[in-house]
């Protein structure tokens, strides 16, 4: 509560001149994230040329839930330390992961579904081991999405840019995971909807970035978040290659 209440305040008073106009900083977002090594990951290109087997597509999407899993809880955690005029960037995102107000409808149990029509029971994947790079990655993002304690960075700026890594590269993760799911017939399937949805996410949660980089202080810690989670992002994909058999 101390730093909500440190970080409201440095949102009012006591600016630093920003060497990043607002206006530039959602494209150097963008820009970091595409040149960022986990941007051209081998698990891109694998599940653009592979059909995944059962238990190929057993482990993947299991592996894919348990890191999505952790996200939508992180999302939550992180609006508690947004300032008051921040919160709402991060609303419609909560919204939608968990099915716009119809629980019936959330991110999970369409992964669920996805699964079962592929052919993979539900049994199956709570069963799929989780493999050591997704377990890496879950070990490290929630410093960043929720961090407690820093001397020099702004923890909600921290979180912005962590934010903003994952929304900008799911974009990428659905597109190719929707190319592999051609080979069964399940493109259209309502999960990739998420290479829409996501579209929208990344400009909200490069307008959170945005929300912070008034500030010189605010930019570098957005910084932070924005590599931090990219960097921990390699270790997310070795594991889901690993995990389609790759």
């Amino acid at each position: 509560m101390v730093e909500l209440q440190y970080s409201a305040a440095r949102l009012k008073a006591g600016r630093v001149g920003c060497s990043v106009p607002q206006e530039r900083m959602a494209q150097q977002a963008r820009e970091i994230a595409a040149k960022h090594p986990c941007a051209s990951h081998p698990l891109f290109d694998y599940l653009d040329r592979t059909q995944l087997n059962h238990e190929q597509i057993c482990g993947f999407l299991a592996n894919y839930d348990a890191h999505a899993s952790l996200l939508r809880r992180l999302l939550l955690k992180a609006a508690t330390i947004m300032p008051e005029e921040a919160v709402g960037y991060i609303l419609e995102n909560v919204r939608n992961e968990y099915g716009n107000g119809n629980p019936d409808h959330r991110h999970q149990l369409q992964l669920l579904d996805l699964a079962v029509r592929a052919g993979v029971s539900v049994e199956e994947l709570q069963n799929a081991p989780i493999e050591a790079g997704v377990q890496k990655y879950m070990e490290l993002v929630p410093h960043f999405y929720f961090p407690q304690n820093s001397e020099n960075l702004m923890l909600p700026a921290v979180s912005a840019g962590a934010i903003t890594a994952t929304e900008i590269l799911a974009i990428e993760e659905f597109r190719h995971m929707q190319n592999s799911f051609v080979h069964h017939g399940l493109e259209h399937h309502i999960w990739f909807d998420h290479v829409t949805v996501e579209v929208e996410h990344s400009d909200e949660s490069v307008a959170l970035a945005v929300f912070f980089s008034d500030t010189e202080d605010g930019v570098e810690s957005v910084l932070v978040g924005l590599n931090s989670v990219l960097d921990a992002n390699m270790h997310l994909y070795d594991g889901l290659l690993a995990a389609a058999g790759g």
